[in-house]
């Protein structure tokens, strides 16, 4: 496998950086012989990791893209050029056109793999240094969890390699890689603080609580994809106990979950976790920045407002009363001048104009900006770097995974509605209509999580497990079509639940104990 051996030997030699936000020192690797030998620098290690998952959701970043892009509730930048066509599902069994993030999460999971084995050696705090285990099994089994969603089974390295034999790893079953994910985040459970024990420096740390929710919504996957209600219980358990643990709570106001609207927002009240960015060196999200706009605009930050971007049909959708709808979308843009001082021009959304860029005032993209993921400083925007952080979860995401587990085991009980109800009246809006259905309640809890959720790379996995993705898809386009959106066009592929990417052909060419996923076929 070429790329494993070429990062087995980084993580043998050194090659690392350090992460963003931390004011630790770089860690460099002198010698197999002559690091980790003590907790500082096992602390440091276990950076590196973090600084992997960055790497993951920033330079990695087009898998998050093409997610985003592939479910109904998001489209292309442009739809009027070109957009490789995978947003709308035309090439779903080429390899050279899948998402690209194997390498990615390979090179955090060596990195994982590196720290654990090394840190034996270290005659240091025995807790302290399972907290630290804790921390790295943890992001590890993040790595795991993606890649398991987007391309199957996974190879799964036995450890640390320090030479270029044994490289070639056969992949593991689905059930296989499930379990190794579920062993790692229950590993941490039992060692990682609660997010109260870490002080305020600290706190973007993975803790006992992110660990609990990826773990509730990995058996909420698992339930949804093999039907086993013994899943759906243990999701419920470990959700319920989370939210208990009173160490998280929504945001009062949404607005201030991001960075736009403000900036000290960075793990919050309501933030499991986070991956983190810093308006500095290399260490600036541009997950969202720099598509189509040739200057430095002070209103907006560093140039980002044409990525992830809501369909029009679903952006369409909000009432006008859901505080998710301002707070969410960029709609109106005010260039000013070279030094920022006076408004000469503006740049606005207008959904009549159905896609068409520029529009009717001068919008140069196909639907509204998601301030998500934007960052409006002044050092954003004269260095062009932005620093809002990357939610992985929160604890909306905690409140809804629980009343879903609940619906699907008791129903819509009273307990479900609860949960439910905290999003919506967070959101300004009333109480979901008493009375529901098993199978209405289920709908509301997607259509909820698409108003609270669009553009975090959410939906492409919710559509895929509960089955929706197809048809939403289908419908999405044959709407959009019908409606005279530009640059759609009916495709006749659209996804099944059981929807696989292919291992992208470097990968899959460089360990031939690889075998490719089999071609997908459409649900209609």
């Amino acid at each position: 496998m070429k790329f494993l051996k070429y990062i087995f030997l980084c993580a043998i030699i050194g090659i690392t950086t350090n992460c963003t936000n931390l004011d630790e020192e770089v860690f460099t690797f002198i010698t197999p012989n002559n690091y980790y030998s003590d907790a500082e620098d096992l602390d440091a290690a276990v950076v590196t990791v973090y600084n992997s998952l960055q790497s993951i959701y920033n330079k990695s970043r087009g898998w998050a893209l093409t997610l985003a892009n592939s479910s109904e509730v998001n489209s292309p930048q442009w739809l009027d050029s070109n957009i490789r066509g995978y947003a709308l599902w035309f090439h779903p069994n080429n390899p050279d056109m899948t998402i690209s993030v194997w390498q990615s999460c390979y090179s955090l999971i060596n990195n994982a793999n590196t720290v654990l084995n090394r840190g034996e050696d270290i005659d240091m705090d025995q807790e302290l240094k399972e907290q630290m285990y804790g921390e790295v099994r943890f992001l590890r089994a993040l790595s795991f969890y993606l890649l398991v969603r987007i391309y199957g089974g996974c190879p799964i390295p036995d450890g640390m390699t320090e030479g270029l034999d044994g490289l070639e790893i056969a992949r593991k079953t689905v059930d296989e890689t499930y379990e190794y994910i579920i062993a790692d985040l229950e590993y941490a459970i039992s060692t990682l603080p609660e997010k109260s024990a870490y002080s305020d420096d600290e706190k973007w740390k993975a803790t006992k609580g992110s660990a609990q929710g990826i773990l509730g919504e990995v058996y909420l996957t698992r339930g949804s994809m093999t039907g086993n209600s013994e899943y759906f219980t243990k999701s419920k358990e470990v959700n319920k106990e989370l939210i208990e643990s009173g160490e998280y709570a929504l945001e009062n106001d949404f607005k201030d979950l991001w960075c736009w609207w403000n900036t000290e927002n960075e793990n919050g009240l309501e933030s499991i976790f986070e991956v983190q960015f810093g308006r500095y060196g290399s260490e600036y999200n541009s997950r969202h920045r720099d598509w189509g706009i040739n200057y430095t605009e002070y209103t907006l930050g560093a140039r980002m407002y044409r990525r992830v971007l809501p369909s029009i049909e679903h952006y369409l959708s909000y009432s006008d009363e859901d505080a998710r709808k301002e707070g969410t979308f960029l709609t109106k843009v005010y260039i000013t001048d070279d030094d920022n001082s006076t408004i000469v021009d503006s740049m606005e959304f207008v959904p009549e104009d159905k896609g068409l860029t520029p529009g009717s005032k001068k919008w140069t993209a196909a639907g509204p900006g998601n301030i998500k993921h934007y960052d409006r400083s002044p050092s954003s925007a004269s260095l062009n770097k932005a620093g809002a952080n990357e939610y992985v979860m929160r604890y909306s995401d905690v409140l809804l995974n629980y009343a879903e587990a609940e619906n699907e085991l008791n129903g819509a009980t009273a307990d479900a509605y609860e949960k439910i109800n905290m999003v919506r009246n967070r959101a300004n809006l009333p109480d979901l209509t008493s009375g529901l259905s098993k199978e209405a309640f289920s709908d509301s809890i997607y259509r909820e999580r698409g108003w609270e959720f669009v553009g975090e790379v959410q939906m492409y996995f919710d559509g895929l497990r509960t089955d929706r993705i197809g048809d939403k898809v289908k419908s999405h386009i044959e709407n959009a079509v019908e409606q005279g959106i530009y640059g759609y066009a009916v495709t006749d592929f659209y996804p099944k639940k059981d929807f696989l990417w292919k291992i992208p052909t470097y990968d899959f060419d460089s360990n031939s104990a690889l075998v490719q996923n089999p071609d997908n076929v459409s649900k209609f």
